[in-house]
């Protein structure tokens, strides 16, 4: 029964908040490890930079393709490696204007974007930077990033390319 529950509420949450398709949804939260593919199409479409209607949604490869081209996934990743709980932190302060500690905003380290979120609460306290969240703790992550956070402007946030030059 709570597993048609959440089913029910994430599937709910994706169509009204950005008209993800059930299909991606239903395999993010049966998933045991979330990958940066999944991850990257959560917050791809969050931030509406792939397609996903019923017709003509787009592959986890091309959300993290998107990511990868605009510079902020690496281009070694691939989308079926594991995320980390740090990494996941990481792609959503590129997502999301996540504002706090003064490290965060001049490092934009994984390290400390997990850090902030934890601290916001997002994460929970307990979580450890190196574990790999499941597909339900992959979308309550992204789920509290949309109630929490503003989305970043596409011209505000720098890339990962830019800071390393």
């Amino acid at each position: 029964m709570k597993k048609l529950f959440t089913f029910a509420v994430a599937s709910v949450l994706s169509f009204v908040a950005y008209g993800q398709s059930a299909a991606k949804v239903s395999e993010i939260i049966a998933t045991d490890k979330a990958t940066f593919g999944q991850a990257a199409y959560l917050v791809a479409s969050a931030r509406g930079e792939i397609k996903t209607d019923a017709k003509n949604d787009a592959s986890f490869y091309d959300a993290l393709n998107v990511l990868i081209e605009r510079g902020i996934v690496y281009s070694g990743t691939k989308a079926e490696d594991e995320i980390t709980m740090e990494d996941l932190s990481f792609l959503c302060f590129y997502g999301w204007k996540i504002e706090g500690s003064l490290m965060l905003k001049y490092l934009k380290s994984p390290r400390y974007a997990f850090r902030q979120m934890k601290a916001d609460e997002v994460i929970a306290s307990s979580a450890d930077p190196m574990d790999v969240p499941n597909g339900r703790g992959l979308l309550a992550v992204i789920s509290d990033c949309i109630s929490k956070y503003e989305l970043n402007d596409d011209g505000n946030s720098k890339t990962v390319a830019e800071e390393n030059n």
